[in-house]
């Protein structure tokens, strides 16, 4: 075999391991990035069902309320019983959304709520100092 031709089959073979490693890493990259994603789907889904939770529950204590006002009798326990139990779906509320932020490499704005990078040191919203 000439010796230009065993010269070139050598270049395409090294490229073509480079090509081969090059992919297997971008396979990798794209697969953890993929579960990132799902990871942060499901805790959305979580936050998203929380929050539906915290609402029928306002929704109940404003029935109470209004109850209440028309002179009917008010099941206070069963009102202290919903609050404690929105203040419990709110932390975990918080808990979740710290989680995404995490997962996001994110952060949100104390002052606006905006979402900011993790290295970000002022707000891209408002300017506040993070």
């Amino acid at each position: 075999m000439d010796d230009r031709v065993k010269e070139l089959l050598d270049r395409v073979r090294g490229t073509a391991l480079a090509v081969g490693e090059a992919a297997g890493v971008t396979a990798r990259c794209a697969g953890k990035c993929a579960g990132q994603m799902l990871d942060t789907a499901k805790l959305n889904m979580k936050i998203f069902d929380l929050k539906g939770d915290v609402d029928r529950d306002m929704q109940a204590i404003g029935r109470m309320v209004y109850d209440a006002h028309r002179g009917q009798e008010t099941d206070h326990e069963a009102m202290d019983a919903l609050l404690a139990g929105i203040d419990e779906k709110t932390a975990a509320i918080e808990a979740l959304r710290e989680r995404v932020a995490l997962l996001r490499r994110s952060r949100t704005c104390p002052s606006c709520g905006m979402t900011c990078g993790q290295e970000d040191k002022y707000c891209r919203g408002c300017g506040t100092s993070l």
